[in-house]
């Protein structure tokens, strides 16, 4: 993410460190998946933007190996700080990270870049396009940016469909509007990438289904078990609302027929042209 730290819409807390933790092993297969398409591997000089407390940053790094650096860009000192610990404590010499705006990617350590990384990043900022031409300026001619994020966030379903879930929903999608972000942004990546200086060499759309007790199915609770507060202290929707969302959604865990299909993502692979 790429706000301020007080405008984190989850905050930086411990509760939201933990959260971004399980949010990244449940999908960290699609992003390791998207990586190999990329072509990312041993000796490669990769960009993590938005890294955050840099979950996906030390996957990254055991995949570049000790020839291979990673660097990560992060508005939040705090989620920096996590980062930069853990990575000492764990003796990893490959992995640093920056505080700085996503949106001005200019004169970074260890580049030009080999390829670069953004998951759920552009759906937040302000001005996407500006953090996609910073990236295309940080890459070496011929390398890769992957970039995962959503691009309908009302095509999220929990089944069978209750109008307390379409009420979060469209609250969530309008409070991401409220702080300049889009969750529709995916639609639009590759023209970024074009524009940007880079041809566009994989598109696909990207959706997960979880039944009750399973990791897919519990990513989506940890995020509105924290988000749900946020939306009613910001005036998105009532306590009433919220009240009603947990009560339909246990309900939902004990039926058998329940599932949960994720918003709509798009993972996008741009070459830089010169390559």
């Amino acid at each position: 993410m790429a706000k301020e730290e007080g405008e984190y819409m989850l905050g930086v807390g411990d509760d939201e460190l933990a959260r971004l933790g399980f949010q990244h092993q449940v999908w960290s297969g699609e992003a390791a998946r998207a990586w190999e398409r990329a072509g990312f591997g041993p000796g490669d000089a990769l960009l993590d933007v938005g890294c955050g407390p840099g979950d996906a940053s030390f996957d990254l790094a055991r995949l570049v190996g000790s020839a291979g650096r990673v660097h990560g860009v992060e508005i939040s000192e705090r989620f920096v700080g996590h980062l930069r610990r853990k990575a000492e404590a764990l003796g990893v010499r490959n992995l640093t990270a920056e505080v700085g705006d996503v949106a001005a990617l200019d004169h970074l350590p260890g580049g030009p870049f080999d390829g670069a990384w953004a998951r759920w990043l552009l759906c937040f900022v302000g001005d996407p396009d500006a953090v996609v031409r910073g990236v295309a300026r940080a890459l070496k001619p011929g390398g890769r940016f992957v970039v995962q994020d959503y691009m309908k966030y009302l095509g999220v379903l929990m089944a069978p469909e209750d109008p307390a879930f379409d009420r979060v929903f469209a609250a969530m999608a309008a409070s991401w509007r409220a702080t300049g972000g889009d969750s529709n942004v995916g639609g639009r990546v590759p023209a970024m990438m074009e524009r940007a200086g880079l041809e566009v060499v994989h598109v696909r759309t990207l959706v997960r289904t979880g039944r009750p007790g399973s990791a897919v199915w519990q990513w989506p609770r940890t995020f509105f078990t924290n988000f749900l507060p946020v939306l009613v202290a910001n005036g998105f929707i009532a306590q009433a609302d919220a009240d009603a969302f947990d009560a339909r959604w246990a309900e939902r865990e004990r039926e058998p027929g329940s599932f949960f299909s994720t918003p709509p993502m798009v993972e996008v692979i741009g070459i830089k042209r010169g390559g």
